[in-house]
């Protein structure tokens, strides 16, 4: 399988996911990106990441690829998890809190072992993209 059809499948599954939250849910797409800019943001700021340095990681498109990434794994978990409340109106506030409360502790999920074999393996990208990061900003 090449990299442009994998990339290709891993949108179709974000979306697909994406879709499906927003019956749940009644997100709009509007909601749904604004949600995720800021608990992105949010996430950043948690590590301890200064201003300067949140702007030049918000613009990296590996942070965007890697951030979509676990926002769809956590989707997939709420997804079956309330799939059976699809067209419930009356727990559509309820259903959005605890899609919020999910997003808001990455830090907690998944378990501790799947959340330290991602980390683990996103070791080395986060070292590429400070030292790309680093070498256009030299003055940070």
């Amino acid at each position: 399988m090449n990299k442009e059809t994998i990339k290709t499948v891993n949108l179709n599954r974000s979306a697909s996911m994406r879709a499906k939250v927003m019956l749940l849910t009644g997100y709009t797409d509007d909601q749904m990106n604004a949600m995720i800019f800021d608990i992105a943001v949010d996430y950043m700021k948690s590590m301890g990441m200064s201003e300067d340095w949140l702007t030049l990681w918000l613009r990296e498109p590996l942070f965007w690829g890697w951030w979509k990434q676990q926002w769809t794994l956590i989707d997939e978990v709420f997804w079956y998890k309330y799939a059976g409340n699809q067209g419930r109106e009356d727990v559509q506030k309820e259903l959005r809190n605890r899609y919020e409360k999910l997003h808001t502790s990455i830090d907690k999920f998944p378990d501790e072992i799947v959340y330290e074999k991602i980390h683990s393996s996103y070791e080395v990208a986060g070292r590429e993209i400070m030292h790309k990061i680093t070498t256009k900003n030299e003055n940070y």
